[in-house]
């Protein structure tokens, strides 16, 4: 059976009603479309610190955890969590990665697995994590379990550049024969161990989720305008 619409079947009658219903349309619009870019990992998010690998050294790889312990100076959002890969040519194993509060508190953890199958964040093979946001306070860990059979560089004392909300205390390692475990005694290596790391939104994310909610409420604006004064 064919229906047929008449205008007093429409939504919105008035165009008050219109202004409010378009309105709420460009919002939800505009937010579905912020959660796809934060969703988009591989353009929209960077790891935290970057490094020279030409400079510094190489740790021994054992079979326990390591890391780095930092400070949170301005809240910052985790948004994933990654190993090293020398070369960008894949990784010889998996690791486990995690990330703790300063209380100890395991926020979250992902296994990264061996060779490319992880995407690349910077230097980093990394797996996406749902968004975390850390509180400023000190003594924050993030690290991974290594083995002693691992091909992959366990850098260290390199010269790096580290996101400005975060303050880079040390680098951390556990007993060997621990596993996966937070790993909090401090080694002698001036900056290290990567090892681990975590990636951040791109801040271009914001700004393009931002443009998008700025151009659908001038569009709506102007359709609004328009219908006005028409006749119902």
């Amino acid at each position: 059976m064919l229906t047929v619409t008449t205008r007093s079947d429409r939504a919105c009658t008035t165009p008050e009603e219109f202004r409010t219903t378009a309105y709420w349309f460009a919002l939800v619009l505009a937010a579905a479309l912020i959660s796809g870019v934060a969703a988009t990992r591989n353009v929209l998010a960077v790891p935290v610190l970057t490094f020279n690998e030409a400079t510094g050294g190489s740790g021994t790889n054992q079979d326990q955890s390591v890391g780095w312990q930092f400070d949170v100076l301005n809240p910052i959002t985790v948004v994933g969590l990654g190993w090293f890969d020398e070369g960008a040519n894949g990784l010889g194993r998996s690791h486990t990665v995690g990330i703790w509060n300063p209380a100890g508190t395991l926020l979250d953890s992902v296994l990264i697995p061996a060779g490319v199958a992880a995407p690349l964040d910077g230097q980093f093979r990394t797996i996406a994590i749902a968004p975390l946001v850390l509180a400023p306070g000190a003594g924050y860990i993030v690290g991974g379990e290594n083995f002693s059979n691992s091909g992959d560089r366990l850098a260290d004392d390199v010269t790096q550049v580290v996101d400005s909300r975060i303050g880079y205390i040390d680098a951390t390692f556990s007993t060997i024969g621990s596993g996966f475990v937070r790993p909090t005694s401090f080694s002698v290596a001036t900056t290290g161990f990567y090892g681990v790391s975590f990636s951040t939104p791109e801040p271009s994310g914001i700004a393009l989720g931002a443009m998008a909610l700025g151009a659908l409420v001038g569009f709506v604006r102007r359709l609004a305008r328009r219908t006005a004064g028409r006749p119902r």
